[in-house]
């Protein structure tokens, strides 16, 4: 891959990681089927679905660009299914609360009442339908986003350096998870705790998130291509 386009690739990538931040239902709360979501930051949740798809991305890396970066969408929107489920199960049949969110009377897509099954004092509780949907869009949007990281940086390092494949994939890993975690960490700054998705009044931030992410992917793209192609 062409340096300059990996650099590209890297920065595209890193903000597309900050993005889908907003799309995952989280709660520092939700331990206690207080708030809607899963019970851990968003930035928490975020980069650990990130860093299953790039895990499935790995594996994929001598297949292509696109399969790389589908690979790793694909890993990382099955780990949030999996989590979601789990805890939508735990809540229902573990402490007896529906799927409930707080931020509407009806859930969007499937249209049925919120309201009367929400706990008294609570902010909602487990992911109905929208809110499960939007899970799965982010993780494939940070699965996607981390996935392009790591095959620009694998590219760049395999047409510039002489290095070894493994040695490659270990270094392209690490930057891929370096960036998802940097871009993870920056829209807590912004979401303050919990985030319902899609649906929640904070994706009006989410400008707030782009300039952030796109800042600190410009200093990180900029600082792989001097340490590969300059130096």
């Amino acid at each position: 891959m062409d340096p300059i386009a990996a650099m590209i690739g890297i920065i595209i990538g890193g903000v597309i990681v900050g993005i889908c931040v907003h799309f995952i239902p989280a709660s520092a709360v939700g331990a206690m089927s207080a708030s809607t979501g899963i019970a851990t930051g968003p930035s928490m949740l975020s980069a650990g679905c990130g860093l299953a798809g790039l895990y499935a991305a790995g594996y994929s890396i001598k297949l292509g660009l696109p399969i790389t970066v589908a690979s790793g969408a694909l890993g990382s929107a099955l780990m949030i299914i999996c989590t979601m489920l789990l805890a939508n199960a735990i809540c229902a049949f573990g402490t007896g609360v529906a799927p409930v969110a707080g931020t509407y009377d009806k859930d969007p897509i499937t249209g049925w009442r919120q309201k009367p099954f929400m706990s008294p004092g609570t902010d909602g509780h487990s992911m109905p339908t929208t809110t499960a949907l939007s899970g799965i869009i982010g993780a494939l949007l940070g699965g996607a986003g981390g996935s392009l990281v790591f095959a620009s940086t694998y590219g760049m390092l395999t047409e510039v350096t002489a290095i070894a494949t493994a040695t490659a994939i270990t270094i392209a890993g690490m930057v891929a998870a370096g960036v998802f975690l940097v871009n993870c960490v920056l829209p807590a700054y912004v979401l303050v705790g919990k985030t319902e998705g899609m649906t929640d009044p904070k994706m009006k931030k989410l400008p707030k998130t782009l300039i952030s992410c796109i800042v600190a992917s410009v200093f990180t793209g900029v600082f792989i291509y001097a340490a590969v192609v300059v130096i």
